[in-house]
């Protein structure tokens, strides 16, 4: 006798499609933990059918259009978190001022799965891999929770607290991610390596950087699937802020950056590999961004 696995989902649960976010705040006060909120549900319907979770109660978010937008005002882009990412990649590519976001965005799935997940889908599962989290790390992103009891903003860097772990309470929900204004004469940049096109990445990069001349004014870096968290790299790019840029430089960028990394061994690469293609990675990206804000395309 063969056994065929078809994934289906197996556990019951009970599924509430509220209107808006009221009623969301209000489930969660009443079913805390053992509710989980759906919006794309590419990463958590996944979850389910390999029975890593079986929530309870099923709260979809995919009708409150409260929570769908983006809007440039006040100094912030602000992008509701139920916005999907095929939204993320219009508006980017009219305002190529988020490059790196943009270059994320595209790298997230194939057309069917942007068309359907949610950036902040991306965000709250928390994968060290996460596409969306480097990019928007470099850009000093934040994010707003909402409860019942009201709305606190936290630095995104804050957000991530493990693998699949935030700093998100029970009780909460992710209602927008904001990004300062970018000046026009930032470049930045975003890549990973995967095994296959449209994969989970093995590693990821992004930054972002302000350039006068030769000196590099500021620089971003930050990485996914090296930590236990996507995680911004403090070290390596303070060797090039104030500083003329040349290889030389960039070759220490890279020695740092290996050393400041925490990569595991895992079903997708292994953690010598991503030692040593991490500063290779950097390097490119790094010098992809300085172009950029040199004017290059």
């Amino acid at each position: 006798m063969i056994t065929v696995n078809t994934r289906i989902l197996k556990a019951e649960f009970e599924y509430f499609t509220p209107n808006t976010i009221k009623e969301v705040l209000h489930l969660l006060d009443q079913y805390g933990s053992d509710a989980n909120v759906i919006a794309g549900g590419t990463d958590l319907l996944v979850r389910m059918k390999n029975e890593v979770i079986s929530p309870s109660h099923l709260i979809n978010i995919m009708k409150i259009s409260e929570m769908s937008f983006i809007k440039a005002e006040e100094g912030w882009l602000r992008i509701g978190a139920a916005t999907k990412w095929h939204e993320v990649v219009e508006f980017c590519a009219k305002d190529r001022k988020y490059t790196a976001l943009y270059e994320a965005s595209c790298s997230l799935g194939k057309v069917q799965v942007r068309n359907m997940a949610t950036i902040g889908g991306n965000l709250c599962t928390a994968s060290p891999a996460a596409d969306s989290a480097p990019a928007l790390l470099v850009f000093n992103s934040r994010v707003k929770l909402t409860s019942a009891q009201g709305e606190r903003i936290i630095n995104l860097e804050d957000f991530f607290k493990g693998v699949n772990l935030t700093a998100m309470a029970p009780n909460e929900i992710m209602t927008e991610i904001q990004i300062p204004s970018i000046n026009n004469g930032m470049g930045s940049a975003f890549m990973k390596i995967t095994r296959v096109g449209a994969d989970i990445s093995k590693i990821s990069c992004a930054v972002a950087l302000e350039r006068q001349g030769d000196i590099c004014a500021s620089c971003k870096i930050a990485m996914g699937a090296v930590a236990p968290v996507p995680m911004k790299i403090d070290q390596a790019n303070k060797i090039v802020i104030g500083k003329k840029v040349d290889a030389s430089l960039v070759e220490e960028m890279e020695k740092k950056v290996s050393e400041e990394i925490n990569p595991i061994t895992d079903i997708r690469s292994t953690a010598e590999y991503r030692r040593k293609t991490a500063a290779i990675l950097l390097k490119d990206v790094f010098w992809k961004a300085w172009h950029r804000a040199g004017g290059d395309k």
